[in-house]
């Protein structure tokens, strides 16, 4: 593609131009040093970890004959560039990212209806669930998240909830080659704050809810930030769904020009609330019910019964909340809604063999408002015990771990402190963290850093009637260690302990 085609459409400057007999020409695009090839463009990003414009000479040793740049001073120094390569310098170079990338790939998101979904937590479970919905009814629908992206024909294994925009597109392009007509995607806070969904049009965006997370170095700077970056998707969707039972929701939808939509389980009036009646999806006679071994729950909604095979109330927010998008997209609620019976998530209450008479599940909860809300469902089914296993990750916020230690010791019977993903940290620091949250409370707790001894623990000792929860890495298949990912999956090493029982 043709450097003036890239660079049509975005305000740039030119600083420096090699003399070629024509036009030059682009054959990729990168933002990996070390991925550059022959004629391609260089996108210099700037990290919280690294600095592109660090590794301008790499790229061009690579054969880069473009370099895109947002600074001409790095470290205190003039940046030096071969006389052979072209410089183009921008205001942003994530921003700049997001339009040559759909002009790369001929803007593929607008031969989709894309379903974008936010929130604290939930969005996983409601992504998926608004894609098998569609499946279920007939329709194509690609995804992109946290647990992987389908994209039609290929599934690929998930590094970011939210891709980098150039991955976006691309992974956009090969599910309109799949002959897909929708696609839904999570999009992160970091998502929106880093430009990787600017230009994206969504003909629907959903609001799962608001909870203190990702705040500290290298995510957001306050729970400001990241409330009001939440709240930007809603500046660019046809349609907002929105969580009414949570606090910030009002605050998604403040001066939002998207037609409103919202879930509830209140039987308040929506009106109250800047919702008309009608565009409100109310759950009610909610009961969680043991069948066979197995913990599932039960709704009506518009007079009509709903079963789900996830546990838990806020399973139902998250079933309301796909029902109502595919009503918005102008589907029948109740026959999609059939796969609610029958529909496992992986990794997020994740049912796994753990023994006769012992209950063991699987979930993605990292912070103190996932674990609390985890935990609480559980104990509506009146478990013998409550046992909850977790850990922490390393180079993120302190008070995370005290919260998730507070409220574990609170909520759970028996808590098994071990290690998450601890990076670069000591695993043992961590769990000495998480201890000054549980020593808030009375709650019995064992600590086992080695995180494959301390689910063996939690087998062994499991009693009758019991629930076990291993909290915290959910469908991650490694253990993240001094900038090494090892491999790790909680569902393999219950079947492992089991299997030598």
């Amino acid at each position: 593609m043709k450097l003036s085609v890239l660079f049509k459409r975005i305000q740039h400057a030119v600083i420096q131009m090699p003399e070629l007999e024509e036009e030059m020409e682009i054959r990729g695009i990168t933002c990996n040093s070390q991925k550059a090839e022959e004629d391609s463009l260089f996108v210099c990003i700037q990290g919280s970890r690294a600095d592109g414009h660090d590794y301008i000479e790499e790229a061009c040793n690579l054969g880069a004959s473009c370099i895109l740049i947002e600074k001409l001073v790095s470290g205190g120094r003039m940046l030096k560039f071969p006389e052979n390569v072209a410089v183009v310098l921008v205001k942003d170079t994530r921003e700049a990212l997001a339009g040559i990338s759909r002009i790369w790939f001929g803007s593929p998101a607008d031969k989709l209806k894309v379903i974008g979904v936010t929130g604290t937590k939930g969005k996983s479970t409601v992504a998926v669930m608004i894609r098998e919905m569609l499946e279920s009814l007939g329709q194509k629908c690609g995804l992109i998240g946290t647990i992987g992206h389908h994209l039609g024909n290929e599934v690929v294994t998930s590094q970011n909830t939210t891709p980098d925009a150039f991955t976006i597109q691309s992974y956009f392009a090969k599910m309109v080659e799949a002959g897909c007509n929708y696609a839904v995607m999570e999009v992160s806070s970091q998502g929106i704050k880093q430009h990787r969904i600017d230009g994206i049009w969504f003909e629907i965006a959903v609001f799962t809810n608001f909870g203190e997370d990702h705040i500290g170095p290298g995510e957001h700077a306050s729970l400001g930030e990241y409330r009001y970056y939440k709240s930007c998707l809603f500046e660019q969707c046809r349609i907002g769904i929105g969580n009414l039972d949570d606090a910030q929701c009002s605050y998604m939808f403040q001066r939002k020009c998207c037609t409103k939509y919202g879930f509830t389980c209140r039987e308040e009036e929506g009106q109250e609330r800047g919702f008309r009646n009608s565009h409100v999806l109310t759950a009610e006679k909610i009961s969680f019910l043991m069948e066979g071994g197995e913990l599932k729950t039960v709704f009506y909604a518009d007079d009509r019964k709903y079963e789900l095979a996830l546990p838990g109330k806020f399973n139902v927010y998250n079933a309301l909340a796909a029902l109502q998008t595919v009503s918005c997209l102008g589907f029948e609620r109740e026959e999609a809604g059939d796969v609610l019976k029958h529909l496992v998530v992986r990794g997020r209450m994740e049912r796994v063999d753990a023994g006769e008479n012992i209950l063991c599940y699987i979930d993605y909860a990292h912070n103190a408002m996932a674990l609390e809300s985890l935990l609480t469902t559980l104990k509506e089914y009146h478990p013998h015990r409550l046992v909850c296993l977790f850990g922490c990750g390393g180079n993120r916020s302190k008070l995370r771990r005290y919260e998730m230690g507070e409220v574990s010791g609170k909520l759970a019977d028996l808590t098994i402190i071990t290690s998450d993903n601890p990076r670069d940290e000591e695993p043992q620091a961590i769990i000495d963290d998480i201890k000054i949250g549980m020593a808030k409370t009375d709650g019995k707790y064992v600590e086992i850093p080695d995180r494959k001894e301390a689910i063996a623990y939690a087998i062994h000792h499991g009693e009758p009637g019991d629930i076990i929860v291993l909290a915290g890495k959910g469908h991650e298949d490694y253990q993240e260690i001094n900038g090494v990912r090892y491999p790790f999956l909680d569902r393999a090493v219950v079947e492992e302990v089991v299997k030598n029982l």
